[in-house]
């Protein structure tokens, strides 16, 4: 069983595309965070909190032991259940997560407003006042469309990131911002010492923000490797699916063969 964690933090479950990749060689299980999409429950929102319901949750499945696959926050999220839970896990797979600091982050917004072009001044005017609905929807567009490879299709993919959102849902700005603070309380480096099961960092190299910030990540992890796809950008699946199948399936089939 893989139990695959959305990004965010705060965005809904996006996935689906994702799972149907894989769900014809294994079960696939997604589900919204607390207090995202379409789950219920509230503040404070904590890395211990969030590791705990994952942790609930995979008891309710009835299930000894499974794969945790994570995306962006969410890979961080897998990395931390795998530290805290390691007779629980089978393998991580890291999906273009940004590393155990905030080192990424003046790289990805230089290279996000150089994508975003001429379009800048209205992402910029839109981020700094409140939003109507439309207008959220239209700064959300702006803001995703540079986590794509560059070319025309990366605002296509953008909307259908928008798309997956269950009707109503909003982005959950106190989960976001409380958790991506709590993630610099706790060591992430110290944490992957202890990661005992294997790990599959997979990025895409057209991902804005750099897969290089994770080096001293694929350093501390005990039994991790790298693969980088190229044309992809920060959701590889959306530009390269059937590589990123690929990367993934073969992290389960090695993880599974070696138990």
């Amino acid at each position: 069983m893989v139990v695959c964690c959305h990004g965010g933090p705060g965005l809904w479950d996006y996935l689906g595309p994702l799972a149907e990749l894989l769900d014809d060689a294994c079960t696939v299980i997604r589900f919204d965070q607390r207090g995202c999409g379409r789950s219920s429950g509230g503040g404070p929102f904590t890395i211990a909190q969030a590791v705990d319901d994952l942790d609930r949750l995979r008891a309710a499945w009835g299930v000894e032991s499974c794969h945790v696959l994570g995306h962006s926050w969410g890979a961080e999220l897998a990395l931390r259940y795998a530290a805290r839970h390691p007779a629980r896990t089978r393998g991580v797979v890291y999906l273009a997560g940004v590393g155990a600091d905030n080192s990424y982050r003046d790289p990805y917004r230089a290279e996000s407003r150089r994508r975003l072009g001429p379009d800048l001044a209205r992402w910029q005017e839109l981020a700094a006042r409140e939003r109507t609905p439309d207008e959220e929807r239209e700064w959300c567009l702006l803001q995703w469309r540079p986590d794509f490879s560059p070319g025309p299709a990366a605002a296509e993919h953008a909307l259908a990131l928008w798309n997956s959102r269950p009707a109503g849902t909003a982005v959950n700005l106190a989960a976001n911002r409380q958790l991506w603070t709590d993630r610099l309380t706790t060591s992430l480096l110290r944490e992957a010492v202890s990661v005992t099961s294997p790990v599959r960092m997979i990025f895409g190299a057209d991902d804005p923000r750099p897969w290089t910030a994770n080096d001293p990540l694929l350093g501390a992890l005990p039994r991790a490797d790298r693969i980088v796809i190229p044309d992809a950008g920060h959701s590889p699946w959306s530009e390269q699916p059937q590589a990123t199948r690929r990367a993934i399936l073969d992290a389960l089939i090695r993880t599974i063969s070696t138990s």
